[in-house]
């Protein structure tokens, strides 16, 4: 009876021991997981994009005249002072060449001149003659008026006819004055390129409108300018700005006077305020070939920020401050995932996931406002995979 019973408590401790190999071996392993924490702490809420520095004022400075262009000495960079630096000379031009047909035109127009000249200059002769007639005209009278001979109304005539024949005369010498100024023109279109005499007193001095620095040289080489074209640009570089376009839809939400923080230029961040969000927006074609409604945001550097090493027209990455936030319950975002309730995260729990719905407040990046589901100092899954569902065992990943 012994030997029977022993074999039985043998067996029965054999199948156990089988039975709990099987339940070791089939058991679902542990999912290695990155773990995060739900913590208080500062959270901002930013948007960003690129800008470029500027100069607040800029000055374009254009020649005055057309004429020929001295080369301009001021280099890049060289500063300038306002009414006392010569950044520019320039000589005006002379007379254009004339083909052969306003060549011949222009002597046509000599030729009337002069003879235009000639016929007045006859008629001041002609009224000469008139006013010396009637000045004898008037001794004769007055000799027959003293011998009673002639009325004294025929004595007013002849003084008449004098005033009258000497208004004549200044009206021919007024016709000389001005043949003689239309033949100066008609002869000056004939002035060929490079004969005339040109004194110091025609020359232009452009000096500086402003206090700054050369920031552009637009026309360097001495040469023929037209009016108006541009030379050089001046600006103050201590005295500068960013623009940044941001979408039409993120610059609804900026505000004069919000925080800036300016990245991107190869330093430390530097702080700066909005001055100004432009009312009017414009399409930009993306690098994608999207059109965008974008708007100009206008960014002042704060006081003490140390923008030495930056100039005109450099790249920055302005950051815009729209909330923040001193003690403030966050998760991750890339806990996060969308359920059938709503935004979700896994928590860990005694080794195993546990779903929970959240209520999201404010978001960025990198972290999510949590409103309710969580509290400070739970410990999260990070990158939930779709395998992994409520009540799964799991364990931390180890860096």
């Amino acid at each position: 009876m012994a030997a029977p019973r022993a074999r039985t408590i043998l067996f029965g401790m054999m199948g156990l021991v089988v039975v709990a190999f099987l339940v070791v071996a089939f058991q679902p392993e542990p999912v290695a997981v990155d773990a995060g924490t739900v913590r208080l702490g500062p959270m901002q809420v930013t948007i960003a994009d690129d800008g470029r520095t500027r100069v607040r004022e800029l000055y374009v400075v254009s020649a005055p005249v057309a004429g020929r262009l001295l080369r301009i000495d001021p280099e890049v960079g060289d500063e300038v002072i306002a009414n006392e630096t010569e950044i520019a000379t320039l000589l005006p031009s002379g007379p254009a060449f004339l083909d052969e047909r306003r060549q011949k035109e222009a002597r046509a127009a000599v030729e009337a001149a002069k003879a235009a000249l000639e016929f007045a200059s006859a008629e001041v002769s002609r009224v000469q003659a008139e006013v010396d007639y009637a000045q004898s005209e008037i001794r004769r009278t007055e000799a027959l008026v003293k011998s009673n001979t002639a009325s004294p109304a025929a004595l007013d005539r002849a003084q008449l006819s004098y005033r009258t024949a000497l208004a004549k005369l200044e009206t021919a010498r007024s016709s000389v004055r001005m043949r003689r100024a239309d033949l100066a023109v008609a002869e000056a279109a004939l002035t060929e390129p490079g004969s005339e005499q040109r004194e110091v007193s025609g020359i232009v001095k452009i000096k500086a409108p402003i206090d700054g620095a050369v920031l552009t040289l637009l026309h360097e080489s001495e040469g023929v300018v037209a009016s108006g074209t541009p030379l050089l640009e001046l600006g103050n570089p201590s005295e500068i700005e960013i623009v940044a376009d941001f979408l039409s839809h993120q610059a609804v939400k900026v505000k004069p006077g919000a925080k800036v923080l300016i990245e991107g230029w190869g330093g430390e961040p530097l702080p700066g305020i909005v001055r100004l969000v432009e009312p009017k927006g414009f399409t930009k074609i993306s690098a994608l070939g999207i059109e965008e409604q974008r708007v100009n945001i206008i960014i002042d550097f704060a006081d003490g920020a140390d923008i030495t090493r930056l100039g005109h027209g450099f790249r920055v990455e302005p950051r815009i401050v729209l909330w923040e936030g001193a003690d403030v319950l966050q998760i991750p975002t890339s806990a996060l995932y969308r359920g059938t309730d709503g935004w979700q995260a896994f928590r860990i729990s005694d080794g195993q996931a546990q779903s929970v719905v959240l209520k999201i407040g404010r978001m960025n990046d990198e972290f999510a406002e949590v409103v309710d589901g969580l509290s400070n100092g739970d410990q999260i899954i990070l990158h939930p995979s779709d395998s992994l569902a409520d009540g799964f065992a799991v364990k931390i990943r180890k860096n």
